[in-house]
């Protein structure tokens, strides 16, 4: 049972529906919870776990994962109202009929997978209103009502699908610069369980520790080449050693001091009587989100992070570029990576112009910074005006949501 806040009548409801964890809580709880966007299945496959029930599963050994998103949009609906109903039923105890919505979706979301949300919300759910827009419209919003001097703002959000560069001006989404890189944490994590599987352990099958281990270990490079030059040289900053849960006695793997290990060992240690088992990781730690930066160097044709982030700004008008260049920010789980701030400030700053500033704002929490901009949209004055009630909803039908849910709606000051 949640320890969050228990809804009351007319109280908003706020859900950062990403396809990798879904962030929810009232607008009076000061942070919202966390859990899986997923129904997990054990090996033994007699029980599954949904959505915040995850972190009962003992093992999660050769789990089977099923996602409600596919390339990072909802098509699974089955699964996602499975989750849902676990949210809203066991998690929050919301009564629908007197709650109000604020959901995000993908940015530029297509028409046809947003008509089975609003049926599903108002139909099957039945909520007294719904807010739905993407998770950098949140954020946009937010970080203008937090640097109220700030006009402007190009917003990237490294999320688990893709990654989404999307300039607002006075909160409106200038449609012309957004960029959508088709990498994200997902394909991090299987370029990892790939690493790994072909150098040392097999954990192909292995996606949710895989997943930790991305998360535990992995950072970005300052200077690939020298970190290379460290990878080769067995240099103790690199080279790090991960014990494997074993489920038993462990549930959650950790970081090893390098200095533990015998002299000379490589690879897998194989488990013994008293004996972890560890793999060694090197370069994979800062090769794996390199992707990022650079995805042409494992065949995927797309622009680096980098490169986006400038073309974006260029595809706006010039007055603003300037202001974009000053005021980029950051979301998602990939930007908690160790030097990805002063990775994108050092490779921006050399492609802006000599007269402009560049500065990169990360929030203290980038997964949750979308939720509290909802948190803070809950409370503005003209809130009321830009929802949609079940009341137009049954009158006007899909098209009412339409016309006023978008992301190029324009969110002024509080």
């Amino acid at each position: 049972v949640s320890t969050q806040s228990t809804g009351t009548s007319g109280q908003c409801f706020i859900l950062d529906n990403g396809s990798h964890t879904i962030k929810c809580g009232w607008k009076s709880d000061k942070s919202p919870e966390i859990s899986h966007n997923w129904i997990m299945r054990p090996k033994d496959r007699r029980r599954q776990f949904v959505g915040h029930h995850i972190d009962k599963c003992l093992d999660m050994s050769n789990i089977h994962i099923t996602s409600p998103f596919q390339k990072g949009y909802l098509l699974n609906w089955s699964a996602q109202k499975t989750i849902w109903d676990a949210t809203f039923d066991e998690q929050f105890s919301v009564n629908p009929a007197e709650t109000q919505l604020i959901v995000t979706e993908p940015t530029l979301n297509f028409s046809a997978i947003q008509e089975p949300w609003d049926e599903t919300i108002f139909e099957e759910y039945g909520f007294k209103s719904l807010f739905r827009c993407s998770a950098s419209t949140l954020t946009a919003f937010h970080y203008k009502q937090t640097h109220q001097d700030n006009q402007c703002c190009l917003i990237v959000d490294a999320g688990h699908a893709f990654t989404h560069i999307v300039p607002y001006h006075n909160g409106k989404q200038i449609v012309a610069g957004t960029k959508r890189i088709n990498v994200g944490g997902k394909h991090m994590c299987n370029l990892l369980k790939e690493l790994i599987s072909y150098r040392q352990l097999n954990l192909l099958e292995e996606t949710y520790a895989c997943n930790l281990i991305k998360e535990d270990v992995c950072f970005v490079s300052t200077s690939f080449k020298e970190e290379m030059d460290l990878a080769k040289s067995k240099d103790p900053s690199v080279l790090c050693e991960y014990v494997l849960p074993d489920f038993v006695n462990t549930h959650r793997g950790y970081v090893k001091l390098p200095h533990v290990a015998e002299e000379g060992e490589e690879g897998v240690k194989k488990p013994g009587p008293s004996q972890e088992q560890i793999i060694r990781l090197s370069l994979e730690r800062f090769s794996v989100p390199e992707m990022l930066f650079n995805p042409s160097d494992i065949g995927i044709q797309e622009m680096g992070l980098t490169e986006a982030i400038v073309f974006a700004i260029r595809q706006c008008p010039i007055n603003m570029q300037p202001h974009l260049f000053n005021n980029i920010v950051i979301i998602g789980g990939s930007s908690k990576f160790q030097n990805f701030k002063e990775r994108i400030i050092r490779d921006v700053r050399s492609c802006a112009p000599d007269e402009f500033t560049v500065n990169v704002y990360r929030p203290e929490d980038p997964v949750v910074e979308a939720w509290k901009g909802g948190q803070l949209l809950a409370g503005w004055s003209e809130y009321p005006n830009i929802r949609v009630t079940k009341a137009e909803y049954e009158e006007h039908g899909a098209n009412i949501s339409s016309k006023k849910l978008n992301d190029s709606i324009i969110i002024g000051n509080t």
